[in-house]
């Protein structure tokens, strides 16, 4: 892991434990171009050799994940967040295995 992904992911970590909204500037590949959004991050995992963020967006009002590797620009901010029904880590992990169910278990 190179040093300035480690240094975000301890940035991020300690946003998520805080509950501290974030600011970031991610590099999108598919515009080739680098989009702001604010984000309540939710934690961080590694997937087959990328380190990602599972956050809420704000922008989108959904959750998104972030490859770490791809934020350009992060800023913590002093806006807290406090957990909301259906915004939370564990809502993500109960809507990607309902997804799972249906994937591999259709009507």
């Amino acid at each position: 892991i190179d040093s300035a992904t480690r240094q975000r992911l301890e940035v991020l970590r300690g946003a998520a434990d805080a509950r501290r909204k974030i600011c970031i500037d991610y590099l999108d590949l598919n515009e080739r171009r680098t989009r702001q959004r604010v984000l309540r991050p939710l934690g961080c995992f590694y997937w087959s050799a990328t380190w990602t963020l599972a956050a809420w967006c704000e922008l989108r009002n959904d959750f998104r994940s972030f490859r770490v590797d791809r934020i350009e620009k992060l800023d913590v901010q002093d806006e807290r967040f406090r957990d909301e029904p259906g915004k939370t880590l564990a809502d993500l992990f109960r809507r990607e295995a309902a997804a799972r169910d249906c994937k591999e278990n259709p009507p």
